[in-house]
């Protein structure tokens, strides 16, 4: 569904069809905007291994830091493109026990430490090479939602679109307005949001991964 779609099921789901509206079109763009990242942050909806401006970092040599897509929620993997092999993705508090630290040491890349600073991260050792690395990444919808003026779909997954309502009508409620604002329907859909989210979240990560089968040795 496209936000138009949407704006007009929230019309008239909130019987808000009359002139004058409790909220206006800006107003339900602005949230279905935050719902959709809301929707992506709680459950790592939108899963990335092909975006060349995403999951591409090439590295040079002596450069260490490296800015990486500000819609990356969660880094998952890393890779060679020139050999395939992994490349460990650590946090800065794992370095000790890795026996690495940031000492000017120089060879080929082999490790890229994140959470450093916002945006970028920081690659070990010093690099003495050039290569590519993708990334496996969760990010946020590459486009914020628009004001209306196209027919482009949210990047969620249709299914999810009428279920991102709940949380537009949590924020719709929670408008600082004596005709709008009810506390209770608030915290109602802010709740239904929420377990929506958690089933969608458990859905994702059984989607994710290929069943077991479970091999019993013989007697």
């Amino acid at each position: 569904m496209t936000p138009n779609d949407l704006l007009d099921v929230f019309r008239s789901e909130m019987n808000d069809e009359a002139e004058p509206r409790l909220w206006s079109d800006e107003e339900f763009y602005l949230y279905l905007d935050d719902a959709q990242k809301m929707f992506c942050r709680r459950t790592d909806n939108i899963g990335d291994a092909s975006t060349p401006e995403v999951v591409q970092l090439n590295i040079t040599p002596n450069d260490e830091w490296y800015p990486t897509h500000k819609r990356i929620w969660k880094f998952r993997e890393a890779s060679r493109t020139d050999t395939g092999r992994d490349v460990p993705i650590l946090n800065r508090e794992d370095m000790p026990q890795q026996n690495m630290r940031f000492d000017g040491r120089t060879g080929p890349l082999q490790a890229i430490v994140i959470g450093m600073e916002p945006h970028r991260v920081r690659v070990w050792p010093v690099p003495n090479e050039s290569v590519t690395v993708e990334l496996l990444v969760f990010r946020m919808p590459l486009a914020d939602v628009n004001d209306g003026t196209s027919d482009d779909e949210l990047e969620v997954d249709a299914h999810h679109h009428l279920h991102l309502l709940h949380w537009v009508k949590h924020r719709a409620y929670s408008k600082q307005d004596a005709e709008a604002f009810d506390k209770t329907k608030a915290a109602e859909f802010e709740q239904r949001f929420n377990a929506y989210c958690a089933q969608a979240q458990t859905e994702q990560r059984r989607a994710r991964h290929k069943t077991r089968v479970v091999a019993y040795g013989g007697l």
